[in-house]
């Protein structure tokens, strides 16, 4: 079957570079259907031409029923800059299936979840504390925060405690916020922000997002150069992998002398192995948990604050939800793993939020050999297949007339649910490079947003459209929203509001 070629119309490529390819992955199904190509004669990146599928039945062949003519992951070349091609993120091959087989299993253990679990509610418990404080210093008994940056700071925290048990405190960051202090000003929160761990952090992931679609050669020539923002990129890197190697070698030690080890991610890649006894080298370590890390890092955050947005922006919503936790929670009760199977609506509310707004909205893959998808259409040999979680969940094809309302009852109904195509929501991606760590972002996003919507109501003040208008850089931003900042008030529960 033939292709309609955007590369033939310059306002189509036009939208590639100045929208971002999920929004030209969109409007370009809207145009052209489920499929079309971007021929490629310059072999822009090393691809033969780009092919954008937006239809289940052709992404489920790719990454399922085909798979192995698809399993090389199409990467930026900052990736093999930054990793030389190692890690779970920048791998290829058996490599990165080897990795990914040992760096799973922490994600699939219920036990570890449990454990991961009570340190999501502990932080976001000190995050209600804070926010109780500033409410109550308030003569309205309300304060407004941009909730996205709180939300980063909370994730951060939980990250660190559960990848490697550093504790970065930014939570404590938020108290001083609200109290109106200058950052950084004095005691504990000065050391923090002093913190080489904590800074090598959040520059790596600016850094990266400045230089993420820049050619190889292109960046290897700007380290010629010397270019500040690549060599603050190697300056992070080198902070966070002689961090990362010092506390792997006093976990080695404690270990050999017959210590305890601690409950957190790297202790479980300490001890994990393969059946020919394998394990993972120290800097293999280092390169896992920080890509662990990373990617989990910003994606929890804004799905996080994306769904405090969407249910307070809806107050029908918001009302079925705040009658589900209260009805589950008793005065003062925190969420536990055990309860969020008691929240059917929240959940679905969480995966609602995902399908609008996905912290990943693309996933290539790179085709092996010529393929036939089930659609009719050709595939060659080093074309490059870009599905998108973003076109994807915001096409009418698939998801009905209305699909940019905000209805968790698509995930929420029995019937509409099973109705679903399993390749139709897929804010992770999907297939054996899809997020390893889903379980565990799923758990995060729900637990906190109950954790705070229990004890607050909060109320949208920007962007006041229903719909939140997001970036992507490496992942989904506010950068269009301006943030998105929020009234925030102690709530009665609704059992205290009938009597």
């Amino acid at each position: 079957m033939d292709f309609d070629d955007v590369a033939q119309n310059a306002q189509d490529v036009s939208v590639i570079f100045f929208e971002g390819l999920h929004v030209a992955q969109l409007k370009f199904s809207q145009k052209y259907g489920p499929v079309c190509r971007f021929a490629n004669p310059a072999s822009l990146n090393g691809a033969t031409s780009w092919v954008f599928i937006n239809s289940p039945e052709n992404i489920q062949h790719v990454c399922a029923t085909n798979v192995r003519n698809y399993n090389r992951r199409y990467l930026p070349d900052i990736y093999t800059y930054v990793t030389h091609g190692k890690g779970i993120l920048g791998s290829q091959g058996e490599y990165n299936a080897r990795h990914r087989r040992l760096c799973s299993g922490p994600f699939r253990n219920k036990w570890q979840l449990q454990r991961f679990s009570s340190v999501v509610v502990e932080r976001s418990k000190q995050l209600v504390d804070i926010f109780t404080a500033a409410a109550a210093a308030q003569p309205g008994g309300a304060f407004a925060t941009d909730v996205a940056v709180q939300a980063q700071r909370l994730t951060l925290d939980v990250v660190g405690l559960v990848a490697f048990s550093h504790d970065f405190a930014c939570v404590e960051q938020v108290r001083r916020d609200l109290a109106g202090a200058a950052p950084g000003a004095g005691g504990r929160s000065a050391a923090v922000l002093q913190d080489r761990v904590l800074w090598a952090v959040n520059t790596f992931g600016e850094v990266l997002a400045q230089v993420f679609i820049t050619p190889l050669p292109l960046l290897q020539a700007m380290e010629r150069l010397g270019l500040p923002h690549l060599r603050q990129l190697g300056e992070a890197v080198g902070v966070m992998r002689a961090a990362m190697l010092d506390v792997i070698a006093e976990r080695r030690a404690t270990l050999a002398a017959g210590g305890e080890g601690r409950d957190d991610l790297l202790q479980a890649l300490l001890t994990a192995t393969e059946e020919d006894g394998r394990g993972l080298s120290d800097e293999e370590l280092w390169e896992d948990v920080h890509d662990i890390m990373g990617a989990g890092h910003e994606t929890t955050a804004t799905t996080t604050a994306a769904l405090l947005y969407c249910v307070s922006a809806h107050a029908a919503v918001r009302d079925r939800v705040e009658a589900e936790l209260d009805a589950l929670l008793a005065d003062g009760e925190a969420p536990t793993y055990e309860s969020l199977e008691r929240m059917p609506y929240l959940q679905a509310c969480a995966k609602e939020v995902m399908r609008l707004y996905p912290a990943i909205p693309v996933f290539p893959r790179e085709a092996a050999v010529a393929d036939v998808l089930p659609s009719g259409h050709g595939v060659a040999a080093g074309d490059v297949v870009f599905m998108s979680s973003y076109a994807l969940g915001r096409s009418a094809e698939v998801w009905g007339l209305e699909p940019l309302a905000f209805d968790p009852d698509r995930f929420f109904s029995p019937e509409r649910e099973a109705a679903q195509h399993r390749f139709q929501w897929l804010p992770f991606g999907a297939g054996p490079r899809m997020c390893l760590g889903a379980s565990f972002a799923q758990m995060s996003v729900c637990l906190m947003a109950a954790t705070l919507l229990q004890r607050f109501r909060f109320t949208p003040l920007s962007p006041s459209s229903p719909l939140i208008p997001v970036g992507y850089d490496i992942t989904m931003n506010f950068g269009p929203s301006g943030g998105l900042r929020m009234s925030v008030a102690p709530r009665q529960r609704q059992q205290q509001q009938q009597q």
